[in-house]
């Protein structure tokens, strides 16, 4: 056999034991055998001083409320407590994730975006330690009058995420629901709502027993909103306006 076929085989080799580590990661993550760990890595969005200062100041305690919510939830669709969640907070990343691209966008580029992240995630988080946790980017911006934040993210092959939020604290609470979010997206959850950005009724309503019923008082995680009338949604100040509905629990395995 040619040096050639050996490499090419090499290379298979090391290509199916990334795919057979992807598979597994997200299979033991999501039998919730074991606490759920969720690495915060905090990222300056904007290269302000201002936005290092607020990145600099951060701590786990910025983010227990998203632990509360997922033991809380995930008590109401087992008859035992599951184990704690932690969060934890990763070193600070210096380098921004990939961006998406903009416009029409073919699925070679798609694919390429998709190999960038990737690469992005495994080289600056530590691998061995990595696996098995959910490694979240959370990239900080200050905000700015009708510049909106990118599109965040969460994929459940690899087990990350890529979060863009506002370097204020006022906007804390309302980050960790941006946040939350993108981690069920990470345990295999999708989008409970439709292109106008509302709540699909019943999976995307936190309160969906008896009909589509108006005000909701409560934002399923994955909607987002919470429904006021058939026209207009709001964004939840807090996780503690939010629930895992039925179809997003099926979803992450609960």
């Amino acid at each position: 056999m040619s040096f050639r076929a050996y490499r090419i085989l090499f290379l298979l080799g090391i290509l199916a034991l990334i795919i057979g580590l992807t598979y597994w990661e997200s299979w033991t993550v999501t039998q919730w055998k074991k606490p759920l760990e969720v690495v915060i890595y905090p990222i300056n969005g904007d290269d302000t001083d201002d936005t290092q200062a607020f990145v600099d100041a951060i701590a786990a305690s910025h983010f227990q409320e998203i632990s509360g919510f997922i033991d809380r939830q995930s008590e109401r669709y087992f008859l035992k407590k599951l184990p704690s969640s932690v969060v934890r907070i990763g070193p600070q990343i210096k380098v921004l994730p990939p961006v998406a691209p903009k416009g029409q966008r073919s699925a070679l580029d798609t694919l390429l975006w998709s190999l960038k992240l990737r690469y992005y995630a495994f080289h600056n988080t530590p691998f061995l330690d990595s696996l098995g946790k959910v490694r979240l980017f959370v990239v900080y911006r200050k905000a700015e009058d009708g510049v909106a934040l990118q599109h965040s993210l969460g994929l459940k092959k690899g087990l990350f995420g890529v979060v863009h939020v506002f370097a204020q604290a006022r906007q804390d609470r309302q980050n960790n629901v941006v946040i939350a979010h993108e981690l069920l997206h990470a345990l295999g959850a999708t989008d409970k709502y439709d292109e106008n950005l509302m709540p699909l009724f019943p999976e995307g309503f936190g309160e969906s027993e008896g009909g589509p019923h108006y005000p909701q008082h409560v934002a399923e995680i994955m909607a987002g909103r919470i429904a006021i009338s058939p026209t207009r949604a709001i964004i939840p100040e807090s996780l503690d306006a939010c629930v895992i509905g039925y179809k997003s629990a099926h979803e992450i395995n609960w």
